[in-house]
């Protein structure tokens, strides 16, 4: 037993000098890595503040198309589809009001049927000027309280609910707006 022991041992430490040692790796330059992951960082910041405004199209939301080339600007945005307003809550929209037949129903306006301000719309936009007030106060004026609001709205939406949308977000402090139209001319546009 003690001489498969010892051969074992022997057949052992040729077989160790065989194996080469390992070296440290001291060459190794990581420069060209960080390189390469600051030009990719640069690259994705970019490519996301190049898409400020994201929209899904559905059924429901179908922008009218123009022929603009005006760049959007990052704001809260209001979506307007068929069936639904929503506004941006993060970095996902929140149902503020239903949308029948291309009217809210008069539950949800302030001054019923007849009125443009929509309450809970008015509610969500108060939010949102008071989370931009504090940070202009926090960023002592460097990021100013614009007060503008993106309005994505479906192609078919009536001018009267557009209307109350603009009233009530001015009426939120929210006076300066810009429609989001999809790039490109009308196919029904005659050249």
């Amino acid at each position: 037993m003690a001489s498969v022991r010892m051969r074992a041992k022997k057949q052992y430490r040729k077989l160790l000098k065989r194996v080469p040692e390992h070296d440290d790796v001291s060459h190794l330059n990581i420069t060209p890595m960080m390189d390469m992951m600051t030009i990719l960082l640069i690259f994705f910041l970019k490519d996301f503040s190049v898409s400020a405004d994201n929209f899904t199209l559905s059924e429901d939301l179908t922008p009218p198309r123009s022929a603009s080339k005006v760049e959007p600007k990052r704001a809260v945005q209001i979506t307007v589809t068929r069936k639904a307003i929503l506004v941006e809550a993060g970095d996902r929209e929140e149902q503020v009001a239903a949308v029948k037949r291309g009217q809210v129903d008069s539950s949800v306006k302030k001054e019923g049927q007849s009125g443009y301000e929509i309450t809970p719309l008015m509610a969500i936009l108060q939010k949102h000027a008071t989370r931009l007030k504090r940070i202009e106060q926090l960023t002592r004026g460097k990021q100013a309280f614009a007060g503008e609001v993106v309005v994505v709205a479906d192609h078919a939406t009536p001018f009267r609910l557009l209307s109350e949308i603009l009233y009530t977000a001015g009426q939120a402090e929210f006076g300066r707006y810009r429609l989001m139209v999809l790039q490109g001319a009308s196919p029904t546009a005659k050249n």
